[in-house]
């Protein structure tokens, strides 16, 4: 394995570990932790990671050590964190967002906090950190805090629009990350609190597209070129902007539409969590759909009075629990849910 993996300033809860002492510690208090620091410091050249199968089938892929901590390295440089810096991991330990949060601790010598994923992690501590990462659905719960933090990531799934709104010209530094499993966590970021709406690349990360597809080029990490399925304007080899994923786009009448485009319009004004989709139509091929999470709101007609005849959804379905993993909208699950019932009726 590659140098690097344990920095001896590295900090657990403001205390300082031998790499041993730091196994024995945490295999009495945190035995999630104890299994990731037993499979990080072994003999073996790669870790085994899990997809969190919110894009396609949940898979498990080995991934370098040396990736990850040069992963981890372009991060640090990025967002010019210090030996020392106080982090708090909320995130679970089964995925790559918990695993990589472990692993720039390690690596960087940061003084890592380990604390149970809720949506509301901050309400608890008292102490201010320099570095956090989150999900959506824990920066929404977690706005009244956010004086505690300096620099937080936000990735797994775009950040709502109202969300936005209200962050912006945030004291506490707020990006949106860009990245995948296979890309060992991020490769883009987006400064939410200065309002950019374009992806910037990390340090060794450049982007092409194919069929309008986003392909990422990251040296010393990826072997070849990763062709997504993202749809995007591309700005420069080093900027983007995502549009949506080519697999869920939905033809209706011949137009083509991007339903987290959509989504985007509508969550200006919508608050609770939904998803757009299209079902089969016999005129238009598609018609455009909207799945809420509980009950719609009551003005929900009102809402979409400013969308095209085309984009307003034409039916509305309700679930009472949306499928998720890591907080992360399962949104195949909920497309094939809805069409299965669809499909009875």
């Amino acid at each position: 394995m590659s140098s690097g993996f344990y920095n001896n300033d590295f900090k657990l809860n403001g205390v300082s570990y031998s790499l041993e002492s730091l196994l024995s510690t945490a295999k009495a208090v945190h035995y999630t932790l104890f299994e990731f620091l037993k499979e990080w410091t072994d003999k073996s050249s790669a870790i085994t990671l899990q997809t969190s199968g919110s894009t396609g089938l949940p898979k498990k892929l080995q991934m370098s050590k040396s990736k990850m901590i040069l992963s981890a390295q372009r991060t640090g440089a990025f967002l010019n964190l210090q030996t020392g810096d106080k982090a708090l991991c909320c995130l679970p330990l089964d995925y790559i967002g918990g695993k990589m949060m472990v692993i720039r601790a390690l690596v960087l010598g940061l003084d890592l906090y380990l604390t149970t994923p809720s949506k509301n992690p901050l309400k608890t501590f008292s102490i201010k950190f320099d570095f956090v990462a989150f999900t959506p659905y824990q920066l929404e719960h977690s706005i009244d805090h956010l004086s505690k933090v300096k620099t937080l990531l936000v990735g797994g799934s775009p950040i709502n629009e109202i969300t936005k709104k209200i962050l912006y010209k945030n004291e506490t530094d707020i990006y949106e990350t860009y990245g995948m499993t296979e890309t060992v966590s991020h490769v883009a970021l987006k400064h939410i609190s200065q309002g950019e709406d374009e992806f910037k690349a990390l340090k060794g990360v450049r982007f092409e597209t194919e069929n309008n597809c986003l392909k990422i080029f990251c040296d010393s990490i990826l072997t070849s070129p990763v062709l997504t399925t993202d749809i995007v304007d591309l700005i420069s080899k080093e900027r983007f902007v995502w549009k949506g994923r080519a697999d869920f786009v939905i033809n209706s009448g011949a137009i083509k539409i991007h339903p987290e485009e959509l989504e985007k319009k509508l969550s200006k004004a919508i608050s609770v969590p939904f998803v757009i989709m299209g079902i089969p139509d016999e005129k238009f091929g598609e018609k455009i759909t909207i799945v809420f999470e509980g009950e719609a709101p009551h003005n929900f007609k009102d809402l979409i009075e400013g969308l095209d005849f085309f984009e307003k959804p034409k039916k509305v379905f309700n679930l009472d629990v949306f499928p998720r993993n890591n907080n992360k909208i399962l949104r195949r699950k909920i497309i094939t849910k809805i069409l299965k019932s669809y499909g009875s009726n």
